[in-house]
């Protein structure tokens, strides 16, 4: 290839890499089967996608251009390419897949099956299923660790946290935390594990390393929980308090609760704000996490859910 060109084609990715920096939230909409993708920069909704019925996990992949969205009953994982904002394939899946995430390299897609108690493995290329694990029952959030080693599944109605190793495909741990946990997250630096407790009110925060566990009391009937750009707090949707508790990381303390929509779900992180599916109210309230402030309320679809990471975590 000429020198020249090669250098352009660089420049290109490069320049794409930049503008999926910016990026796109994927927020699914389970009232009308519909996924809006919202420019976080602009808090302006660019496009909706129609995918299955009910849909309600979502992961995605700006290194593969590809959005990975749940259809609980649809029994059903629609796959969007996120260069197109179109589904471009469609995995049946028995049961209730539920939880969505993908591998730290991003060449594995997991999905919670909820009514088999299941982790389900498909390479995220091929589309092709890698198997299956057993785990605990009604298995909700997922996220991988970032060195690729271990895949955290929170069970909703067994208390606790599944550490699976991906290296041998088993169950390494089970690590009791409080009330039907739903939403986890990780820290940048994979030291610190958080998981929702919605029954419990309450936020257990898992050292990844020694498997020891504390917690922290949150708002009513808590549901998701993300990390601010700079790791330094913790926002955590209370879906029956319509606020999110915001949480200092390095004292564990409540510093305040901030109003957003009715009935907070899904939660992510951009590059600079937080964003905040409220189910109730069919919006997305966009908050500030220097000042904690609500900066913007944008309309989506019926229902919006969002769980899991619908921003992608590896960008910027």
């Amino acid at each position: 290839m000429n020198p020249l060109l090669r250098l352009l084609g660089i420049i290109v990715l490069c320049a794409s890499a930049s503008a999926w920096a910016g990026g796109h939230a994927y927020i699914t909409n389970q009232g009308s089967d519909s996924v809006s993708v919202v420019d976080v920069t602009n808090h302006k909704v660019i496009a909706t996608i129609g995918v299955g019925k009910a849909p309600v996990g979502v992961a995605v992949s700006a290194r593969l251009g590809r959005v990975f969205v749940s259809n609980v009953e649809d029994q059903s994982l629609s796959v969007i390419d996120s260069n197109t904002q179109r589904v471009i394939s469609t995995i049946a899946i028995k049961g209730a897949p539920v939880g969505v995430a993908l591998s730290a390299d991003h060449s594995q897609v997991f999905v919670a099956n909820w009514f088999d108690d299941q982790v389900l493995r498909f390479d995220s290329a091929s589309l092709q299923p890698l198997g299956s694990l057993s785990v605990g029952k009604a298995p909700a959030g997922m996220i991988a660790s970032p060195d690729g080693q271990w895949l955290y599944v929170a069970n909703r109605d067994s208390n606790d946290v599944a550490v699976i190793s991906t290296k041998d495909w088993n169950i390494s741990a089970r690590v009791p935390v409080g009330a039907h946990p739903f939403g986890l997250t990780l820290r940048r630096d994979g030291k610190q594990l958080y998981s929702v407790n919605v029954y419990d009110n309450s936020l257990t925060i898992i050292d990844t390393a020694s498997l020891q566990t504390s917690s922290v009391k949150v708002g009513e009937h808590p549901y998701c929980v993300a990390l601010s750009p700079d790791q330094r707090r913790l926002f955590v949707t209370n879906t029956q308090g319509d606020n999110v508790t915001v949480i200092d990381v390095a004292s564990r303390q409540v510093l305040t609760s901030i109003d957003v929509g009715g009935y907070p779900e899904g939660i992510s992180a951009s590059d600079q704000h937080i964003f905040v599916a409220n189910w109730f109210d069919d919006t997305v309230t966009v908050i500030d996490p220097d000042t904690l402030t609500v900066i913007s309320t944008i309309r989506t679809g019926k229902q919006s859910r969002a769980f899991g990471q619908f921003i992608d975590p590896s960008l910027p």
